[in-house]
């Protein structure tokens, strides 16, 4: 079993696309459901919005398995309890789903972070 690629609080090392992932958090949804297989990403976006710790650890838990990453469905609710925005973040950067919306202005910000590190 593997790990995710960023830390939970990998979010602050790609600015831009967090913020894209926090403007547009359905859309991430929708991405990471349709990337797991699901059919209705439409219901994971009311799902977790209606109840983020249980529906978010749920499709969270759906994305290690597809990754073979190492977690528990009670880690994965008190990550989404917690820190809703950083674990959306973490699973959205893992599958690469919302990537095609970076634009150059966001890259060279990523860049730049980067740079300063």
């Amino acid at each position: 079993m593997g790990a995710w690629k960023n830390g939970i609080l990998g979010c602050f090392s790609n600015p831009g696309l967090s913020m894209i992932i926090c403007s547009v958090a359905p859309l991430a949804i929708a991405k990471n459901s349709e990337y797991v297989g699901e059919a209705a990403p439409v219901a994971w976006i009311m799902s977790v919005s209606g109840c983020p710790c249980v529906a978010g650890a749920l499709l969270r838990g759906m994305i290690r398995n597809k990754n073979g990453i190492e977690g528990s469905f009670w880690m994965d609710c008190l990550l989404w309890w917690c820190l809703p925005c950083c674990a959306l973040c973490q699973e959205t950067s893992e599958l690469a789903s919302m990537d095609y919306l970076m634009t150059p202005e966001l890259q060279q910000m990523n860049r730049e972070v980067d740079n300063v590190r």
